[in-house]
């Protein structure tokens, strides 16, 4: 079964060797690979599209891939939370079991802390200062807690889940941006609210 230790595995299987295509035994696993991978494209692309000194065109193609790349991770998100559905067979219960935030969203949000703390230990061999140093190992500590912190939640969940305690919706996405047919509306939703400013 799915749980904190397997999901820090996953996660160390791609910073320790990011371009090898792991195989793993559930599906879920595999999905949450793709997840982590897919946030460091993001993370990759987010950093590319500040170096506007490049230009607007690369900034304006990077913007691009960026919303490409969120779409994916949206969509990973949506699918890991159908295959926990399918592990556990979550059916709506009562409002007061209600968690509002999925499994998937609280892996998506694991995969970008630990995408936070291998800059930071990538940083730490770099940085020369020792007050700069200092702070930035006080950022890694912050880090390592909330891992911590989520990760003993995460696996009260995955609990809560498998004795029917806790249930939470696989949300339906609803995609605006991607439809082209009111692309012309956002430009002027936009082109309104600039002018506000």
């Amino acid at each position: 079964m799915l749980n904190f230790e397997i999901i820090t595995k996953i996660f160390s299987d791609f910073f320790n060797n990011p371009d090898k295509n792991f195989e793993y035994n559930q599906k879920i696993e595999k999905l949450v690979w793709l997840n982590i991978k897919t946030n460091r494209t993001l993370w990759d692309l987010e950093d590319s599209a500040r170096l506007v000194e490049l230009g607007d065109k690369h900034v304006s193609e990077t913007k691009g891939k960026i919303d490409k790349n969120n779409q994916t991770r949206n969509d990973l998100i949506r699918k890991i939370d159908m295959e926990i559905v399918n592990l556990f067979g979550v059916s709506f219960d009562s409002q007061e079991k209600f968690y509002s935030e999925s499994p998937g969203m609280i892996i998506d949000r694991l995969a970008i802390i630990f995408i936070k703390l291998s800059v930071i230990q990538n940083l730490l061999s770099l940085i020369q200062e020792n007050n700069l140093k200092k702070e930035y190992k006080e950022k890694k500590n912050i880090l390592l807690n909330q891992v911590d912190r989520i990760g003993d939640f995460l696996d009260s969940y995955f609990s809560k889940l498998a004795s029917k305690e806790v249930f939470f919706e696989v949300q339906q996405p609803i995609k605006i941006y991607n439809d082209k047919r009111v692309k012309k509306y956002i430009k002027a939703n936009v082109r309104k609210t600039l002018k506000d400013l």
